[in-house]
């Protein structure tokens, strides 16, 4: 690793999240048993169209069966940005460009130029277009302090670029089953240079506070996905929550994404029965309050509306 200056916080996220040691080999057919696994558990299985799963379908599985039947027909509402949420794709913007910058740029000015450019996303410009300039900048000043945050506890990956290769909004695609079964995602941030066999990536999701109990599966699923994508595994999967500096990790074993894998049957074998006209098991729970059903459904725990 190149000399570079660093601060305590940079150092420590380096050598204990990112990790400086030699990285783990894996069996060169392990992706290849991963797919068998996956394919062979669904053979026969019956969809009534293309069934696309992530980790927001996998946790609705998990949930309760109508919020994810209910997803799986496409029965949601269509996207739409919140505060929290067009936060989040700027401040995920802003380090795209930090990372692929020339030179250093002021955190401000990288948070300007992401609302830039991403008013070419549709969804985000009509929801900026209808906030008053107030608004926009407290939301820029969030994006900003939010990149500062990053950049206090990160090593500097523009200086480290070579080494680290880091890859922001790193989108994964996986076909299964002939397409029947598509498997999909986008990891916040890749460290690391895929040199197979060895595990050299780690994959990271990044969160402002606050630990679910879903995101280790959100990252097992990521760590899946990758390996069937890339045919290697990273070597480690976390979320780091940036007010604190902190992290969630998991290193990479074969045991760990055979379980991903069972994970990823149980929810396809679900969306056939319910395709086939099974009964969806309920169980009510938070998640009510944004499933399309909640009016409907006998066992709603969502609050009435008058």
């Amino acid at each position: 690793m190149s000399p570079v200056e660093m601060t305590d916080a940079q150092r420590r996220t380096l050598e204990q999240l990112v990790g400086t040691g030699e990285r783990p080999l894996f069996p060169q057919d392990l992706s290849r048993r991963l797919r068998d696994r996956i394919e062979g558990a669904l053979r026969g299985l019956d969809l009534s169209g293309q069934l696309w799963l992530g980790k927001s379908a996998l946790n609705d599985h998990d949930r309760c069966r109508g919020l994810f039947h209910a997803g799986v027909e496409g029965e949601a509402e269509p996207f739409a940005h919140s505060r929290k949420t067009a936060t989040g794709r700027l401040f995920h913007k802003a380090i795209e460009l930090d990372v692929a910058g020339r030179e250093d740029r002021d955190v401000y000015e990288l948070a300007r130029t992401s609302v830039e450019r991403l008013e070419d996303d549709g969804s985000f410009h009509d929801f900026w277009s209808e906030l008053d300039v107030i608004e926009q900048d407290e939301i820029v000043m969030e994006g900003a302090k939010a990149l500062d945050l990053f950049r206090a506890t990160f090593p500097p990956l523009r200086a480290l670029r070579r080494q680290l290769a880091p890859i922001p909004e790193l989108p994964v695609r996986v076909e299964l089953l002939g397409e029947t079964l598509v498997l999909s995602g986008r990891v916040d941030l890749a460290l690391g240079p895929l040199q197979p066999p060895r595990g050299t990536r780690l994959l990271l999701d990044m969160k402002s506070q606050g630990a679910w109990p879903e995101y280790p599966q959100d990252m097992r699923f990521y760590g899946l996905a990758h390996t069937l994508r890339f045919g290697v595994p990273p070597y480690r999967v976390a979320t780091f929550f940036l007010e604190s500096g902190s992290w969630q990790a998991e290193d990479v074993t074969e045991e760990i994404h055979d379980k991903a894998a069972d994970r990823v049957v149980a929810a396809a074998r679900s969306a056939g029965a319910l395709a086939a006209g099974r009964t969806p098991d309920l169980s009510p729970g938070a998640w009510c309050g944004w499933c399309p059903r909640r009016t409907a459904c006998p066992a709603s725990a969502a609050p009435e509306t008058s």
